[in-house]
């Protein structure tokens, strides 16, 4: 029997109080009455597998999964690949979306809260999906970035 080996990242961890109020809108939430493409809309990036798939952008970032479900996918599509752990944001993830304006990322973990490192690219639309909603489009500011950065919390996290 081999052990699972695990390795242990530094990251920024979200604090479960404040889950709640990160899952409101942080910009214009569109919503298509069918569930589709909303027509016309077009980003810098997109965070989220179906957001990216139905939208443009030169960035996308995705994890292969929606709704904790599995999605197909292939790593061989990937421009890069990053560790970044449910409810967190990895050191190695602000780097590498800080240094990236074109590709596919793919996040080994979770996407979900990467729309927050995207917000220092001042001026860049980016958009993502609103769970059962729809699409939320967001242009970046500096403000919004450092407010959200301000409720993460510095931990180290092992990953599998």
């Amino acid at each position: 029997m081999s052990k699972s080996s695990s390795i242990a990242i530094p990251v920024l961890q979200l604090p479960v109080e404040y889950r709640r109020e990160l899952s409101i809108p942080q910009g214009t939430l569109h919503i298509s009455k069918n569930r589709g493409v909303i027509q016309g809309l077009r980003g810098d990036a997109t965070v989220g597998d179906v957001v990216s798939e139905r939208h443009f952008s030169s960035l996308k970032i995705v994890d292969y999964k929606t709704k904790r479900l599995r999605l197909l996918g292939s790593v061989e599509q990937c421009s890069q690949v990053v560790l970044n752990p449910p409810g967190s944001i990895s050191l190695n993830s602000i780097t590498i979306l800080q240094a990236r304006t074109e590709g596919v990322i793919c996040v080994i973990g979770e996407e979900d809260l990467l729309v927050i490192p995207l917000l220092k690219k001042v001026g860049n639309v980016i958009i993502y999906g609103q769970p059962d909603t729809g699409v939320v489009e967001v242009v970046a500011l500096e403000e919004a970035a450092l407010k959200a950065f301000k409720i993460l919390i510095p931990a180290i996290v092992n990953m599998v």
